[in-house]
């Protein structure tokens, strides 16, 4: 399903503006340095989506490499890469590649997945909901919702953070459609040696497929 990553990597939101929260500025703000921090990111995720048309939720793994501006993102049965100029998405069962530029991508979508990381910092309000638990640990729950409500497909997004390790370990989009997806970061491997061929798709690997541009 193409749109389970472009959901995760080009995400656009909208609902009710809020003013800015000065506990969540905090914390969001502690986040954003912190993340900026690392050299490399590599996060091992689970993603449960649901919508009104569905007898039950789909639930599946993933795994997203990301440094600096190039990444390579993974599901059952598709990737992403980019290299930093070139998006290309693989669909495995078809056996199909298409490509974009990153310069094409339209305005308010997400170029990579650690701005994911750090959505809040330009064009977002928040607020901070309660303290809460996620996994047995202490976490805060902040929401995100956009300035601008014109341009988007999604109401709300859901921010869980680990309050001693201070990291999102929870993201829930709500979709204007009522399609809702929940993405638990299972795993977080920080400042780890990422060699830049994992972000270039490797035609030879995938004998007959020819990559179209979108």
């Amino acid at each position: 399903m193409k749109n389970i990553i472009t959901a995760l990597v080009a995400i656009m939101i909208v609902g009710v503006s809020f003013g800015q929260d000065a506990k969540a500025k905090t914390i969001l703000d502690g986040i954003s340095l912190k993340t900026k921090a690392y050299k490399t990111m590599v996060i091992d995720f689970t993603v449960i989506i649901s919508n009104p048309d569905m007898e039950e939720p789909e639930t599946r793994t993933g795994k997203i490499y990301i440094k600096d501006e190039k990444y390579m993102l993974s599901v059952t049965d598709q990737e992403v890469y980019c290299d930093g100029v070139t998006i290309t998405t693989y669909l495995k069962e078809d056996n199909e590649c298409y490509t974009r530029k990153v310069e094409d991508v339209e305005e308010g979508e997400i170029v990579s997945p650690s701005q994911l990381l750090t959505i809040w910092e330009d064009g977002y309000n928040y607020k901070y909901v309660q303290e809460t638990t996620y996994a047995d640990r202490p976490a805060h729950e902040i929401h995100l919702f956009p300035k601008d409500p014109a341009k988007s497909k999604f109401h709300t997004i859901i921010l869980k953070i680990d309050k001693e390790k201070n990291e999102i370990v929870f993201i829930m989009v709500k979709g204007k459609d009522g399609t809702n997806m929940k993405y638990k970061l299972v795993k977080f491997d920080k400042d780890v040696e990422i060699s830049d061929s994992k972000f270039v798709f490797e035609s030879a690997k995938h004998p007959g497929v020819v990559c179209q541009e979108e």
